[in-house]
């Protein structure tokens, strides 16, 4: 199955549950909230698809 825009995805690098917003090419650009604390700080960052693992 492959990784899609809307996912939810995991990285060895975080910790959190990462959702997939938008893929080019080998990069997925991913967001998540830090400390998984939906309240908190949005972070986003362009991620190789090869490094996520789809939930």
């Amino acid at each position: 199955m492959s990784i899609k825009a809307g996912d939810f995805v995991a990285s060895d690098d975080n910790e959190a549950t990462l959702t997939v917003e938008r893929i080019e090419g080998d990069l997925a650009l991913c967001t998540w909230f830090v400390d998984g604390d939906v309240d908190g700080e949005r972070q986003e960052a362009w991620l190789p698809l090869a490094t996520l693992t789809l939930l």
